[in-house]
Parts: C-alpha cells; sequence; structure tokens
C-alpha cells in the first residue's frame, strides 16, 4: 500500500529547490530588463543615426529619437517638487505635451525645417562630459551662421538610446532652459495662485526668475539693458544668457569699449565656453579685428574638444582679409581634404587661385563647383578679384570656355 504521508525533509528540500529557482529566474528577468551602460560604439552608432534621420527628412522617425517624457520633465521638474505648483502649471505641461505629439511643430521639426532648407546637420564627435553622454553636431546654415549642438543622450530600459536634451552652444544653454524662460509668465501667474502654499525660497527664486525674464525680453530701443543689468539679482548678474545679451547688444549699438568688456567678463566666469566665441569671430571680423578673430576661432576649437574642418575654413577667411593668402590657402585646402562636400573652401581656393595669379587651379576649382555644387562659373562673383580681368583674358580661361560651349552645343542628330 503507498504511503501518502507527506516526507517532511523531502517536502521542506522541494522548498528550498522552488525558492533558488524562482530567485533565480526573477534575477534572471532583472537581468534582462536593465541594459547594460552606453557604449561608445552604441553612442557613435546612434549620432550617426541622428545625422541620416535628419537628411532623410522623414518626421515621424526623427521625433521618435527623442525622448519627451524625460525632456519636458528637464522643463517643468524643478517647479513640480511642489504638488500645489505641479497642479498649477498642469497647463503648461499640456501644451508641451501637445507640441510633440501627432503633426505639431517642436524643436525635432525645426531641425528638420532648417536641414530641408539647406542647412549643414553634421555628427562631428561623441563624449561623456558632467556625467552624462553627448553627440556633437555641427549645424551651419546656407547663410553661413554657424552653431553647434551638443545632443544628451540617455539609454532606456529597452536599451533604445534616445535625445533628452540640446545644448545649443551659442546660446550658452539647454533646450529645456530656453523654454522654461519661454514659458515663465504662465509658471510665474501659477506660482501667484498658490502663493500661499509655496516656500519663502520658492518665492523669491521665481520672483528673480521673472526679473531676469523682465531684462532679457524689455525693448533695448527704449531702456537701456546696462542699467537695468545693475538691478537684476547677484545670482543672475555673470549667467551665459545675460552677457550675451548685453554683448548683442554693443554690437548693435557699436560700442567696441562695451563689447570687449563684456566679452572678458564672459572669458572670466565662463572659461572654454564657445557661445561667446562664435560671437566674437564674426564681431572682429567685422570689425576687422582679425588678430582678436583668430584668437576667437582658436578658442572655439579648444572647446568644442574636436576638429571640424569648417573652422579651417572661417580660419582661411579672416587670413584671405589680412592679406596672408599662402597661409589662407594652406587653410582652405585642409578644410577642402578632410571634408570634401564642404563648399565655403572651394570658394576661398578659386578666389585665390584668380588673385594669385594660378589660372589653371582658377579652372580646375570652376568644374569641381560646378560638378560638386552645382554653382556655374555665372553664378559667381569674382569680378572684385585682384588679376580677374588677366584671369578672363587668359589661355586656360578661353580654352575652358570654348570646351563649355562645345559641351552644351546639341549632339548630331539629336532630337531637341
Amino acid at each position: 500500500m503507498t504511503d501518502h504521508r507527506i516526507n517532511r525533509h523531502f517536502f521542506q528540500s522541494l522548498l528550498v529547490a522552488i525558492t533558488v529557482l524562482a530567485t533565480s529566474l526573477a534575477s534572471t528577468e532583472h537581468l534582462l530588463a536593465a541594459p547594460g551602460p552606453m557604449t561608445p560604439q552604441e553612442l557613435q552608432a546612434f549620432g550617426k543615426e541622428i545625422q541620416q534621420t535628419a537628411y532623410s527628412q522623414d518626421a515621424a522617425k526623427f521625433r521618435a529619437l527623442f525622448d519627451w517624457t524625460t525632456f519636458i520633465n528637464r522643463v517643468l521638474g524643478d517647479y513640480e517638487q511642489n504638488p500645489a505648483v505641479k497642479e498649477a502649471i498642469q497647463p503648461v505641461r499640456k501644451q508641451l505635451e501637445t507640441a510633440y505629439s501627432e503633426n505639431n511643430q517642436g524643436i525635432d521639426s525645426e531641425i528638420l525645417a532648417e536641414v530641408g532648407s539647406g542647412a549643414d546637420y553634421r555628427f562631428l564627435a561623441m563624449r561623456k562630459e558632467d556625467n552624462q553622454f553627448k553627440v556633437i553636431f555641427r549645424f551651419l546654415r546656407p547663410d553661413w551662421t554657424l552653431n553647434y549642438q551638443a545632443l544628451i543622450i540617455e539609454k532606456q530600459a529597452s536599451g533604445e538610446l534616445k535625445i533628452v536634451d540640446i545644448d545649443s552652444l551659442s546660446t550658452g544653454e539647454l533646450i529645456s532652459q530656453s523654454l522654461q524662460r519661454l514659458y515663465l509668465p504662465e509658471i510665474y501667474k501659477a506660482h501667484l495662485d498658490v502663493k500661499d502654499k509655496i516656500s519663502d525660497q520658492e518665492k523669491s527664486r521665481i520672483i528673480n526668475q521673472k526679473k531676469r525674464y523682465d531684462f532679457l525680453t524689455a525693448a533695448t530701443d527704449k531702456t537701456d539693458p546696462f542699467q537695468t543689468y545693475t538691478q537684476l539679482p547677484n545670482e543672475y548678474k555673470n549667467e551665459k544668457i545675460v552677457l550675451l545679451f548685453l554683448a548683442q547688444n554693443t554690437i548693435e549699438t557699436e560700442n567696441d569699449k562695451k563689447y570687449q568688456s563684456v566679452l572678458g567678463a564672459y572669458r572670466k566666469y565662463h572659461p572654454q565656453d564657445p557661445a561667446a566665441e562664435l560671437l566674437s569671430i564674426d564681431y572682429f571680423s567685422m570689425t576687422k579685428q582679425y588678430k582678436q578673430a583668430l584668437e576667437s576661432i582658436d578658442r572655439l576649437t579648444a572647446a568644442i574638444k574636436t576638429t571640424d574642418p569648417y573652422l579651417y575654413s572661417v580660419r582661411a577667411g579672416v587670413l584671405i582679409e589680412m592679406g596672408d593668402h599662402n597661409l589662407a590657402g594652406k587653410y582652405a585646402s585642409k578644410a577642402s581634404e578632410l571634408e570634401p562636400d564642404l563648399l565655403q573652401p572651394y570658394l576661398h581656393l578659386i578666389n585665390l587661385s584668380v588673385m594669385q595669379g594660378q589660372f589653371d587651379a582658377s579652372i580646375k576649382y570652376l568644374d569641381v563647383l560646378n560638378n560638386k555644387f552645382g554653382f556655374a562659373y555665372e553664378d559667381l562673383d569674382l569680378s572684385e578679384l585682384d588679376n580677374f580681368d588677366k584671369f578672363t583674358a587668359s589661355p586656360q580661361f578661353k580654352q575652358w570656355q570654348s570646351v563649355k560651349k562645345v559641351a552644351a552645343q546639341p549632339k548630331e542628330g539629336s532630337v531637341n
């Protein structure tokens, strides 16, 4: 007869085995759910994917590269620590959430629109900085306006990489910070609505932020920003965005002494930051302070911590203005060698070749500009260059014109 009584020792052993198995399965699930740390290979591949998607103009795919929940939390998270404020600014959160749903316009669609209009959006480098993973992009518009963006990347629980914010290096602040300022009037009003439920520290913070907002949005034709600057809270007086605002004002009013003063303060409080240097390259070039323009290029190169061929081309442009044509040619050639699809170096090279009487090279660059970039000779304004008349009278140019005329004629037997 079979004994149906439970063997206590066997039962205890079975329980232990089940417990060990369950713990092991749970640990395995946890390991599967938690992705490993981000690798350089993943970050590099993601940087390339961002660039490719931007040029594909696939709006849905580009939008999916962002983690919008984290991005919006970066805009509002500091305020939402207080439950009463969190409830009061819900309309702002809903506006932001709506902006990044369906076909509404957001920062992603702004980037795509710029690229679609001819801007160059190029992945340059990747790095870990301030405990954040970043991919660095050059943002070059068709009018040669230059910016760099450091896209902040985080790894999701799924293992996917996502963009959670963008540091716009020309503005000195994150896109999330720019949006925070954009919505500050509504955020300020929300704080007033619950003023009995916020601390003195929170009151002081929002009041000071409103003072900064008023300073940055005041009409400079009616008020002197250097006067109102003295009334700013001390915590904001040396802030990047504030000093850049003052610098822009000195450019508009053509006050070189004040510009130099603001630039000195910026470099003092934000050493190795690229924003002031991006502004200063154009400013010093425009005011013909070429040595200082070259110094700003050096500082910018050090600040972005990578080699950007476009900056070689910018340096070539400054050197041309200084009359150092030989050195300018070396930098323009280096830029075209490192990035063959970059237009500006070839414009410098054809100008230099005409000015230096190197007409064989001029013809070569005419063909490059036409075949690679679609620029015909008529599109290029060379008439103000030294040696232009000699160039157009040269045998090289006449032969080139003859070849072009023959190529443009319809072939015998062709149907028009």
